[in-house]
């Protein structure tokens, strides 16, 4: 028994040790409800609820996300915290606040200070973002809100504007902290603030944890933010065993608060520290991605060539001219590799940003070949999903009072979303009529879907239903039935039901909280949340606790931080748009900082260009190493000469892979060895 701390490249099997020692704990008798199996997301606690699965247990082990883990004690101990933390006698339980509904209720509070932020010139969604990013980082490091507009200002150098807006910023983030104790509500930020500040350091709740955690395994805990980090070394002082994994390179969950650095601290309270070899990498081991990505990252930190060069056959450079015959031999590699027996779910194509335009120009090459392509964008907008545009045109059909007039056009694109097999040329001719002797006839099946849609959309018109109940129900009682999209399109399925809960959780947050929307009639609430939606409020997820499989016959498309937060694993991986200088760039975000707002990343003083490139260097080394140590075969780089808006684009990426003498000079010979093969 001990305190272990187990650090290495992603591949070597720590986890795999981790959950070996959880079936240990369980063979031995330990009682189940005192063991705390500690993951980032959900999808990292399968491993340890398969074990489970095979034993027979009457108290079950604790399998906790970060984020659960601190909502559900929070929940435990609100009615003993709350008075202490500032919310009315009356708040008996934590009403819950999703990132959605917080958006919407901040954007309430915004309209005084507009005018401070004029010079940004952002999107007001960005702004709201932007402002709850703050108060999350505040919460998750350990200071004050009060605070926020000091140390951003502190890092600035440019203009004096840009000090109002933090202070206005700050201001709103205020105004919607009181407003939320006011009203018994909880955000995330808050969340964690009542779990930093009320729990950690109360004598209650030590004695609450060391009684109940006894056996401690936390895996990739450079994922976790400071107090995650903060709540571990309680542990390590209270239990008679502990078992902490970090994966080196890791901590891509930068936007969400992690801090690797931090976690590293945890090293001194264990007994012993373990660099677990990558046997990848060892005298004699054949070539493979993890040669790559040793020497890639080696290039990108030292700017030099690295010492030790990769095997050619470990990844392959092409670069055209042109963006769209960049995807063109993507798609044409990709069913090279599929006809020699590769599974497609096996390939992974990963990208600094995923667009629109990528996600439709991928999928029509790959779909030429029969191959579907899976794409997660966690964070988009939900009204930038074709499926929920089109629900949210059958709900303003059938529900007057949501204030949007529809189209043919609209119908039309709404029903060529939903009826398999019907282009918007015919959806057209549908809505319009379809006249005898028309020259496009229409097919009698798709007249019969059309026909049972409008029947139930009509009948629903008479039952004046909620948001979330009309979309549940049109989801189940006829998109899911032969025909329809639902039926067939996993994906599909999974945005109805991310629209169905959004709207669900806005209303009963509401509800509960006893507050009114804007309006005076039964209907304003619903008629708010289409505002939110129109208004590009609601994202489809924030910090998604799981992501899906990538189904049989799709390759999986993604940012490399969603593939690689995800926990994905692929035998192929393809690198697009490797001179984008988005592979290192940070999101412009003018009125956050996460390295100003962090606990260890920043030690005072202006914030330079030169701090800048450290930083990039540094997180652009840990994305693509980690992706490299995930690939099991081969990764294919590609580029092109021209962007997709036809300019030419420079990185630190190709630059490293220019100093590894891949690229360059290289590219047109190695555009014509991959088109050959």
């Amino acid at each position: 028994m001990g305190r272990y701390y187990l650090v290495g490249h992603p591949g070597t099997g720590k986890t795999a040790r981790l959950v070996q020692q959880f079936a240990a704990l369980l063979d031995a008798g330990v009682r189940s409800d005192r063991i705390l199996v500690l993951v980032p997301q959900e999808s990292g606690a399968r491993r340890f609820q398969l074990v489970l699965g095979a034993t027979k247990r009457r108290l079950l082990p604790h399998i906790e996300t970060f984020s659960g883990l601190i909502q559900r004690h929070v929940a435990l101990f609100f009615p003993r915290i709350a008075p202490r933390a500032g919310f009315p006698a009356s708040a008996r339980e934590p009403i819950w606040v999703n990132v959605e509904l917080a958006q919407y209720l901040l954007d309430q509070l915004i309209a005084p200070y507009l005018d401070q932020f004029s010079d940004l010139r952002m999107t007001r969604a960005r702004l709201l973002v932007q402002i709850l990013d703050n108060m999350n980082r505040a919460a998750l490091t350990g200071f004050p809100l009060e605070a926020l507009a000091e140390r951003l200002s502190a890092a600035w150098r440019g203009e004096a504007s840009r000090r109002r807006a933090y202070q206005a910023a700050q201001a709103i983030a205020l105004d919607f902290r009181r407003f939320c104790l006011a009203h018994g509500l909880v955000d995330f930020s808050l969340g964690v603030e009542l779990f930093r500040a009320h729990l950690l350091s109360a004598d209650f709740y030590r004695e609450y944890v060391a009684a109940h955690y006894r056996h401690v395994l936390a895996d990739n805990i450079e994922e976790g933010a400071p107090v995650i980090h903060d709540f571990l070394s309680l542990l390590l002082g209270t239990a008679e065993d502990a078992w902490l994994v970090e994966d080196d390179p890791g901590g891509y969950r930068l936007n969400l608060g992690a801090e690797p650095e931090s976690a590293r601290g945890l090293r001194a309270a264990c007994d012993q520290v373990e660099h677990v070899p990558d046997e990848r990498l060892a005298d004699g081991a054949p070539p493979s991605p993890a040669h790559f990505a040793r020497a890639l990252m080696e290039a990108i930190i030292e700017r030099r060539r690295p010492a030790c060069l990769p095997h050619p056959q470990t990844a392959e450079f092409a670069c055209p001219r042109y963006w769209v015959n960049m995807v063109q031999a993507v798609a044409e590699r990709i069913a090279a590799l599929v006809a020699q027996g590769t599974p497609a779910s096996a390939i992974a194509v990963v990208a600094p940003m995923v667009e629109d335009i990528l996600q439709f120009e991928l999928a029509e090459r790959l779909d030429a070949h029969q191959i579907g392509l899976h794409t997660l964008r966690p964070s988009r907008p939900l009204i930038d999903q074709p499926l929920v545009r089109a629900l949210l045109t059958f709900a303003r059909l059938a529900r007057a009072d949501l204030d949007g007039r529809v189209t043919p056009q609209d119908m039309a694109r709404a029903l060529a979303g939903v009826i398999a097999g019907l282009d918007v040329l015919r959806a057209q001719r549908l809505v319009a009529g379809q006249r005898e002797g028309a020259v496009m006839p229409i097919d009698p099946s798709l007249q019969a879907r059309y026909a049972t849609l409008r029947a139930w959309l009509a009948e629903a018109a008479q039952a004046a239903l909620p948001l979330d109940v009309f979309w549940e129900r049109l989801g189940a009682e006829v998109l899911s039935q032969p025909g329809f999209v639902l039926a067939a399109d996993a994906e599909a399925a999974a945005v109805c039901a991310k629209l169905v809960a959004s709207a669900r959780a806005f209303r009963r947050a509401f509800q509960l909280a006893g507050l009114r929307a804007p309006g005076a009639h039964e209907d304003a609430l619903d008629l708010a949340y289409v505002e939110a939606l129109t208004q590009r409020l609601l994202a489809a997820e924030y910090a998604p606790e799981r992501l899906p499989e990538v189904p049989a016959g799709h390759v999986l498309l993604a940012p490399a931080y969603t593939y690689l937060t995800g926990g994905y694993r692929s035998r192929y991986q393809f690198w697009l748009d490797i001179r984008s200088p988005s592979w290192h760039q940070r999101f412009h975000q003018p009125l956050t900082h996460p390295y100003v707002l962090s606990r260890a990343g920043w030690t005072g003083g202006g914030w330079t260009d030169a701090d800048e490139q450290r930083a990039s260097r540094d997180l652009l080394a840990r994305v693509v190493g980690g992706l490299a140590f995930r690939c099991d075969a081969r990764i294919y780089l590609f580029a092109s000469a021209l962007n997709a808006s036809g300019e030419e684009d420079d990185s630190m990426l190709a630059g490293a892979l220019e100093r590894m003498g891949v690229g360059g000079a290289n590219a047109n010979a190695n555009a014509a060895r991959v088109g050959e093969r």
